[in-house]
C-alpha cells in the first residue's frame, strides 16, 4: 500500500501549491508587460467568463456583493442647514459589476506603483434597508424601509497606489491606497415608506428626487465613492493575494 506514497505526496503538494499561488485559467490570455490594450482586454475576458468568481485565482462572485452597512450620506451640520441628511443602507447588495467593461488601463509596468483603470458599468443597482433623516431641495427627508438605486450607465475611474511584496519567491501586488470616482449618467431612486408610510408623500418625494437626481447625487457622491472603493478593494485584494503579479504576464 505504501509503494505509491511518494507519488501521492507529490500530487498533494502540487495541488496545495496551485491553490496557494493561484493561476489564471488557460482561456485568459496573458499579455506582455506594459501592453495596456491587451491587459484591458484580458480583464474584460475575466469579467465576461467568470462573473461568479473563480477559486484558482481568488476572484469572488461579483454579481451580488453584500455589505452589512453602507453610509451614503452623513449630515455633519446636525440638520441645521437647508441641505444635509443622513442616509444609511443596511443589508446592502450591489448588483451589476459583472456588466463592467474596462475601457483603458495604465501603470501595469515592471516597476509598478500606480495603476489606473477606467470602466463603464451598465445596469448598476444598489438595494437594501434604508434609514434617512434630514433635508434636501427645501424638503424634509424622513423614513425607514426598502431602498433601491439604479443607473443604466455609470462611468468609473479607479486609481490605486500599489507595491510589490515578495512571498515564496514570487511578487504579489498589495494595495496601499485606492480611490474611485463614479459618475452615473442617469439615476433612479426608490425609497419606500417615507413619512411613516404616507403613500402620497412617499410618491411625491420620490418623484421630486428623481427629477432632481443630479442634486441628490452630489450629496451622495463622496460616500458612494468611498463605499465603491471599499467594495473594489475586497475584490482586488482577494485576487492579488492569490495570483502572483509575475504570473499576470507572458514570460
Amino acid at each position: 500500500m505504501l509503494k505509491n506514497y511518494p507519488i501521492l505526496v507529490a500530487v498533494v503538494l502540487c495541488i496545495i501549491c496551485d491553490i496557494c499561488s493561484g493561476a489564471l485559467p488557460s482561456n485568459i490570455n496573458k499579455c506582455k508587460i506594459s501592453n495596456h490594450v491587451c491587459i484591458a482586454k484580458s480583464i474584460n475576458d475575466v469579467l465576461r467568463l467568470y462573473p461568479k468568481g473563480h477559486p484558482s485565482f481568488g476572484l469572488i462572485d461579483i454579481t451580488a456583493i453584500k455589505r452589512p452597512k453602507i453610509i451614503l450620506a452623513e449630515n455633519k451640520n446636525n440638520h441645521k442647514s437647508s441641505v444635509g441628511f443622513n442616509l444609511i443602507i443596511e443589508n446592502a447588495v450591489l448588483n451589476g459589476l459583472e456588466n463592467a467593461k474596462v475601457t483603458s488601463v495604465s501603470g501595469f509596468d515592471p516597476n509598478i506603483s500606480k495603476i489606473t483603470v477606467n470602466a463603464e458599468i451598465m445596469n448598476l443597482k444598489l438595494s437594501g434597508d434604508y434609514t434617512v433623516n434630514g433635508n434636501i431641495l427645501l424638503l424634509q427627508l424622513k423614513g425607514k424601509g426598502k431602498a433601491e438605486f439604479k443607473s443604466t450607465r455609470t462611468t468609473c475611474k479607479a486609481m490605486a497606489d500599489v507595491k510589490l511584496e515578495k512571498r515564496n519567491g514570487k511578487n504579489y501586488l498589495a494595495i496601499d491606497r485606492l480611490k474611485i470616482d463614479i459618475q452615473p449618467h442617469d439615476l433612479h431612486m426608490r425609497l419606500d415608506n417615507l413619512f411613516d408610510g404616507n403613500k402620497e408623500l412617499t410618491e411625491s418625494l420620490n418623484e421630486t428626487i428623481n427629477k432632481n437626481w443630479r442634486d441628490f447625487w452630489m450629496e451622495l457622491r463622496d460616500h458612494a465613492n468611498d463605499a465603491m472603493a471599499d467594495l473594489a478593494r475586497s475584490v482586488l485584494k482577494s485576487a492579488f493575494d492569490n495570483l502572483p503579479y509575475d504570473d499576470f504576464y507572458i514570460n
